[in-house]
């Protein structure tokens, strides 16, 4: 390809970007109320997601564009995804499933609903259209929508899984009030948050319960045991994402570049431009952790702390049930992490369902927990 058409190609992407934030930014200001408010929840935008998207079975299949709350308390917009079972639904409308995705990038042609799923999730989120469940499917801030993605800032998260569920039921009147949580990675830490939040932040909801698979969680344990910047180790691609979330969820004052080399620089820029996440892991594969990394003691303390404050699984009473998972083959998720974990939540008084799966590692633990998960589910609904 030559030079002239790499260059159209880049600037067609940029004004595309520049019409979609024009697009959303007049969109939110039209859900505003008379005073400037602007109610979370609100549906923006719909377009028809193409057959290449959609999720086999799905009667319905749409991207949605959704005001919610930022990393900063502030209005924002949000896009995600929308999927609704064939045939009539049943007395008080189709149960909800809102689903959290796991770790995909930064840069807003990851998102989801732009760039389709894993495998991996198609198959586990087409077992909730076979049973009978309408999904939403939120691809956080800043994915897909204008902004940096604050990933795993955990109200950022949080919100837009029960934002999405609002403005799934405003796009579609067949959508109940009832509904779930599940998440995997990134997501099962997302869920844990918006399982402590939608309580209080959308009461009008009927909340069933929260599934984590494989949640990122104990971040000083996690961090002491696999040791991301130690020189000689193997490098960490998942470090580049931690840097620009933190970065997004504290712009004025945290600066990536002072954790990274030149070559950690590099892959920092095409992560939040343009890679997504299993292109930036192949960049970093083979390297050592001394390749991407320049991190002196307080800085290495700096952002872990920064994590904990923005991260960190609130160990708080559940107003519902959670059900937990974790596989002990994960290298991903540091299991012993998740059994951390699990212990807090049940010594704060949670009505925990927590199953550990000998020998399952970080990608199959999504199937091998799928019949338990979905029996757990069944049993939230039996009663209005």
């Amino acid at each position: 390809m030559n030079r002239e058409m790499k260059s159209g190609r880049r600037l067609a992407r940029i004004a595309g970007a520049v019409l979609l934030a024009a697009v959303l930014v007049t969109g939110l200001a039209s859900t505003a109320d008379a005073d400037g408010y602007r109610p979370p929840g609100k549906v923006v935008k719909i377009e028809q997601l193409p057959e290449s998207l959609r999720l086999p079975g799905a009667a319905k299949a749409q991207r949605l564009y959704y005001t919610s709350t930022g990393f900063d308390g502030r209005p924002t917009v949000v896009s995600g995804a929308l999927f609704v079972p064939p045939g009539k639904a049943p007395k008080g409308g189709w149960p909800v499933l809102s689903w959290a995705h796991g770790t995909v990038g930064i840069a807003d042609n990851c998102a989801n609903s732009v760039n389709g799923r894993s495998q991996r999730d198609v198959d586990y989120l087409t077992s909730w259209i076979a049973a009978g469940y309408a999904i939403v499917a939120s691809d956080y801030e800043g994915l897909g929508t204008p902004g940096t993605h604050p990933y795993v800032n955990g109200k950022s998260e949080a919100y837009g899984l029960i934002d999405i569920v609002r403005a799934g039921r405003q796009a579609d009147k067949s959508l109940g009030r009832r509904w779930v949580a599940s998440g995997q990675s990134q997501g099962a830490q997302a869920v844990l948050f918006a399982g402590a939040l939608q309580d209080r932040y959308a009461p009008e909801l009927d909340y069933r319960g929260t599934i984590s698979t494989a949640p990122i969680s104990q971040w000083r344990m996690t961090f002491a045991a696999v040791h991301p910047f130690t020189a000689d180790t193997p490098a960490n691609p998942f470090v580049i994402l931690l840097l620009a979330g933190t970065k997004a969820s504290h712009p004025h004052s945290f600066a990536p570049g002072r954790y990274l080399t030149d070559f950690g620089k590099d892959l920092y820029q095409k992560a939040i431009t343009t890679e997504c996440y299993t292109a930036i892991a192949q960049l970093a594969a083979g390297k050592k952790s001394q390749d991407l990394y320049d991190v002196d003691t307080p800085e290495a303390e700096r952002l872990l702390s920064l994590l904990v404050a923005d991260a960190e699984i609130p160990v708080e009473h559940h107003a519902e049930p959670i059900f937990l998972a974790q596989g002990t083959a994960d290298t991903v998720v540091y299991a012993p992490a998740t059994t951390t974990t699990a212990d807090k939540l049940r010594a704060a008084g949670n009505n925990l369902t927590y199953n550990i799966y000998p020998g399952i590692d970080h990608n199959g633990l999504m199937g091998a927990a799928k019949a338990e998960i979905l029996a757990w589910t069944a049993a939230r609904f039996q009663h209005d």
